[in-house]
């Protein structure tokens, strides 16, 4: 009787400790892609870093470094390859994993350019969940609503970020 109770211990703590560490990995693991947004990956890329939290950033002294995406003239295939391959000499850094090594950018392969920085490592299909986002919610949206705002915050129109905005 003591082996069985000693089992049934054991056998408890191990669910218990499964239980708990799988809750953990649910809350520090990043949204699987499917259940992820354009928003998401925005956040996720450090996007806000120099183009703003809502990517207005040339007009934002806080955000001076990455142009205003609401404005950009770029069109979708182009804001593509600009977020996977970066821009070598300026400080948009290329976010495609294999950029250069294994996906030609701006039709180099090989090395990457000298003065261009890696950003997180993207999947293609997040790049173009990214750039979708940008083209659909962002490009050519000058007035930032509630509700475009609350793109960038998971859709919550109530986070303090979007407070600002009708």
């Amino acid at each position: 009787m003591f082996r069985s109770l000693s089992k049934m211990k054991v056998r408890r703590w191990a669910l218990v400790t499964g239980l708990g560490l799988g809750a953990l990995v649910a809350v520090l693991a990043p949204p699987a892609l499917a259940q992820m947004t354009g928003g998401d990956l925005w956040g996720r890329g450090g996007c806000a870093d120099c183009h703003g939290n809502l990517a207005a950033g040339d007009g934002d002294p806080t955000y001076p470094a990455g142009p205003n995406l609401r404005r950009t003239t770029l069109q979708p295939d182009d804001l593509r390859e600009t977020i996977a391959c970066g821009r070598p000499g300026t400080g948009m850094p290329y976010h495609l994993a294999n950029a250069y090594a294994g996906t030609a950018c701006y039709g180099m392969t090989g090395a990457v350019p000298e003065g261009t920085r890696r950003g997180i490592a993207m999947t293609a299909q997040e790049l173009d969940m990214l750039a979708d986002f940008l083209t659909t919610s962002v490009k050519g949206q000058a007035r930032i609503t509630k509700a475009n705002c609350a793109l960038f915050y998971g859709g919550n129109p109530n986070d303090p970020g979007c407070a600002q905005y009708n």
